[in-house]
């Protein structure tokens, strides 16, 4: 059972903890595909070298370090210490490229070393961010002439369960509430076109988006941890309590095993430039 606790001092929502660390890499498998192509669309190469802004468990800097090769060079941002280095730690033990991870709040963060890179991308990540646009204002400080800057980012507008499942309203009860609560945007990957421009990066040079049609019961578990890992942040704005989450999971497992559930995940959308 899900229990209230005090939310992250840094501003991320979701609990950190061991299981959500397992989300996160079972979130980045499902979308490992989408994230590829996207890496290939814009050219990243052996030798280049990438900064993965947010890199969380390292799920991007695998992908970066598997194109770029052993002469390329790959470097994390992550806030969160333990996760940023489990993800070195493991990174490093698969080899591939120069691997490096920087433990740092992004918006107190001047230059990362290594700067300029020929890839600045981020992924999920302005989602959570207050001012998108100083993020991507300072991943284009980060990328020399002729690099590319991507973000990569979720937009919540289609998701949903068909036919419709009682279950899946308490979810988006509660991850809406949260994220309306704590100013997260539903909608980021929509508006990465607007924020490239708020930016000064310009008109996008290119777009991408994927998106998947599931049985319920392929990403159930997924929607249990999303939903326990925002339980703390919930409990604090008292749009949550524990009898209401047991049912949910319950509701939410039984729905998964029915049969009859399909899942339409939030369309994951990219959008990229090249730096003059």
């Amino acid at each position: 059972m899900a229990r209230a606790g005090k939310a992250n001092p840094d501003g991320y929502v979701h609990t950190r903890d061991a299981k959500e660390y397992q989300r996160l890499r079972d979130q980045a498998r499902m979308w490992e595909e989408a994230t590829a192509h996207v890496l290939a669309a814009v050219g990243l190469g052996p030798g280049m070298s990438c900064l993965d802004v947010g890199s969380g468990p390292g799920a991007v800097m695998r992908l970066m370090a598997d194109r770029v090769g052993p002469e390329g060079r790959v470097t994390g941002i992550e806030i969160d210490g333990a996760l940023g280095a489990e993800a070195l730690q493991d990174l490093r033990r698969e080899g591939g490229a120069e691997l490096e991870q920087i433990t740092a709040d992004l918006l107190k963060l001047e230059a990362p070393a290594g700067v300029p890179f020929d890839l600045t991308f981020c992924r999920l990540l302005l989602m959570h961010m207050r001012d998108p646009v100083a993020i991507l204002e300072k991943m284009s400080a980060w990328t020399k002439p002729g690099g590319v800057v991507v973000a990569q980012e979720f937009d919540f507008g289609a998701i949903s369960v068909e036919p419709t499942c009682p279950a899946m309203g308490e979810f988006n009860r509660l991850f809406e509430g949260v994220f309306r609560a704590h100013g997260r945007n539903l909608r980021a990957g929509r508006q990465l076109p607007a924020q490239f421009e708020a930016a000064g990066l310009g008109t996008p040079d290119g777009t991408d988006a994927a998106v998947h049609y599931l049985p319920l019961a392929q990403i159930a578990n997924m929607l249990i941890g999303v939903y326990d890992g925002l339980y703390a942040a919930a409990a604090e704005l008292g749009i949550a309590d524990p009898l209401r989450a047991s049912q949910f999971r319950k509701d939410m497992a039984e729905a998964g095993a029915d049969g009859r559930y399909y899942c339409l995940t939030p369309v994951l959308i990219a959008a990229w430039k090249r730096i003059g």
